[in-house]
């Protein structure tokens, strides 16, 4: 009866995190902040500040989104090749070799 249970339990956690990777974000860049909500939720500036939109804040902010940008495409760059290399150390022998006839 406890083995059902832990069974049913391993279940339950593997499709709860199977559905968060289906709904998950692909990149950072997907949950960028605006301005507002940076500078209201991140910075907890007063309201007033953000709707006047400083220059230095304005900057700081385009600093932060340049930030996120590249993080986002050095994680992207690291997932390609680690994904490559997966491919190359643990080849599908379903899939043709490139120059390979299909049957």
């Amino acid at each position: 009866m406890r083995s059902k249970q832990a069974i049913l339990a391993i279940l339950m956690l593997a499709s709860a995190a199977a559905g968060y990777e289906a709904v998950k974000p692909a990149g950072a860049a997907e949950e960028m902040l605006s301005f507002d909500m940076w500078c209201l939720e991140m910075r907890l500036y007063p309201s007033q500040r953000c709707d006047a939109r400083r220059p230095e804040d304005v900057k700081a902010f385009e600093f932060y989104r340049a930030e996120v940008e590249q993080f986002d495409r050095q994680r992207a760059t690291r997932n390609q090749r680690d994904a490559d290399l997966k491919r190359k150390l643990n080849p599908d022998p379903s899939t043709p070799k490139p120059g390979t006839p299909a049957r």
